[in-house]
């Protein structure tokens, strides 16, 4: 008998191994930290959207929407994203609903513009504040 004959005997007499048992514990603890990981990420974004508005909470209320009877000149709808402070663009302002992302319906009249947000308080801007 040849090695090569032993060694495929030896192979077919041990018959398929299965694998090696999974680590439950260890999986299900990583799962739970990933888990618990994100948790505490989404709080602390949460927590931090809450500290900007609080620190936000000075800025003056937004002008109330006029019952102005005048036709619109230019209705537009579409997708309010945000409002920043003049000249810096990445300083999203969050105080008095503006920080809400949401769908929009704008109204140009001769008193300014409205803007319409389900879901969020609408806001109206002055025509004298208008660039």
């Amino acid at each position: 008998m040849t090695y090569l004959t032993a060694t495929a005997d030896t192979l077919l007499a041990d018959g398929q191994k299965s694998a090696d048992v999974t680590d439950w514990a260890g999986r299900i603890g990583w799962i739970v930290g990933l888990l618990l990981f994100i948790t505490l990420v989404y709080w602390l974004m949460r927590e931090g959207w809450k500290w900007r508005g609080t620190l936000q909470s000075g800025l003056p209320a937004l002008p109330a929407v006029p019952e102005d009877p005048a036709e619109p000149s230019l209705t537009l709808s579409g997708r309010y994203h945000g409002s920043t402070t003049a000249g810096q663009w990445l300083d999203r302002i969050v105080a008095h609903g503006l920080g809400t992302r949401s769908r929009a319906e704008l109204s140009l009249r001769p008193a300014g513009l409205t803007v319409e947000r389900p879901g969020a308080p609408g806001f109206f801007v002055p025509t004298a504040a208008l660039r």
